[in-house]
């Protein structure tokens, strides 16, 4: 192995080491406020979030059809006008701050920085970002389709025709922490920025939010829920739970979660050899910490070992239907 890759992956073990993994599941995150990002350090962070998670949220549609949402893979954000001929501010607009790469806004030539000045030839130039996101939300709620765009780009006055794609409408999120983790409460889903930084590949990136998605579309944060209340009823009966005064969670909720999360994976084309190279980095530093005092991943989640070769099952599974191009599909409910 060519030592700089021996040293990113040991810097990467050492990072493990000091958050957990994947999904602790909290539903009280420290989150870097929405807005903000597209002036902050933040910035690439939320945007390589968004560029890996675009692709699972089309891809799960069809699990969310109470959650879903048609999307044309951009964000707008307000910005402040120059100065016009007689040197006066021409006021604030509404411009583009993202595009996905892959979805029907850069299929159409929107790019950021674009001015957006009409909508369905409805003129928006006076209009906020959140005003004109209302207003393309409501037409394509209408199944008003394709939607129509003037743009500014620089002195260049284009019109642009986009057509939605539907995806499951979980708000993406980073969240302030050096902790490795994905959480998510039903709705939003938050990687940390020690998860972002400890996956420098998109596909490894990818299974951390694509298990968050699975629990979702599962409708585990209602379990948990229902579970936070017998806790709570439990402990108040003077039950004990463990010596941290914590429950944990019904290891299924995680096999299902992994399960999902890997036909996730192979539906949106990211490679599935990533989850491996996880799981047996993770395997890796809890056989380091052998029976060290403290709280561990295997409190609230299976041991690695068992998620590891369940995956390898669920692998096979996916590579048999590859072989005899049968489709992706499972039926929740059904899952491991």
């Amino acid at each position: 192995m060519p030592s700089s890759r021996l040293a990113m992956r040991n810097s990467r073990l050492l990072l493990l080491c000091l958050g957990l993994f994947l999904s602790a599941c909290s539903t009280r995150p420290v989150l870097i406020q929405p807005g903000t990002w597209f002036r902050s350090p933040a910035e690439a962070m939320q945007i390589r979030l968004l560029n890996v998670a675009y692709p699972l949220l089309t891809a799960a549609a069809e699990w969310c059809p109470f959650d879903q949402e048609p999307t044309y893979g951009f964000l707008l954000r307000d910005e402040a006008g120059g100065e016009g001929t007689d040197g006066t501010s021409t006021g604030v607009h509404a411009v583009v701050a993202y595009v996905h790469p892959s979805l029907p806004a850069a299929v159409a030539g929107l790019s950021v920085g674009d001015v957006i000045r009409e909508v369905n030839t409805v003129n928006v130039t006076s209009d906020s970002a959140d005003q004109i996101g209302s207003l393309i939300g409501r037409v394509t709620r209408a199944k008003i389709q394709p939607l129509q765009l003037e743009i500014l780009r620089g002195r260049e006055r284009r019109m642009l025709t986009l057509s939605a794609v539907p995806a499951c409408h979980y708000v993406m999120r980073v969240l302030d922490s050096d902790r490795i983790n994905g959480i998510t409460d039903g709705r939003q889903i938050g990687v940390t920025r020690g998860a972002l930084q400890f996956f420098p590949w998109d596909d490894e990136l990818g299974w951390v939010v694509a298990h968050e998605i699975a629990h979702n579309v599962l409708n585990h944060s209602e379990d948990a829920k229902f579970q936070a209340m017998v806790r709570r009823f439990l402990r108040a009966w003077g039950a004990a739970s463990d010596s941290s005064g914590r429950m944990p969670l019904r290891p299924s909720l995680e096999v299902q979660a992994d399960y999902v999360g890997a036909y996730l994976m192979a539906r949106a084309g990211y490679d599935l050899d990533a989850v491996r190279r996880a799981w047996k980095w993770l395997e890796r530093i809890e056989a380091r910490q052998g029976s060290r005092q403290g709280p561990s991943l295997s409190d609230t989640h299976p041991p690695t070992r068992e998620r590891l070769a369940a995956f390898e099952v669920t692998l096979a599974e996916i590579e048999a239907k590859v072989k005899v191009a049968q489709p992706f599909k499972i039926r929740l409910g059904d899952e491991h």
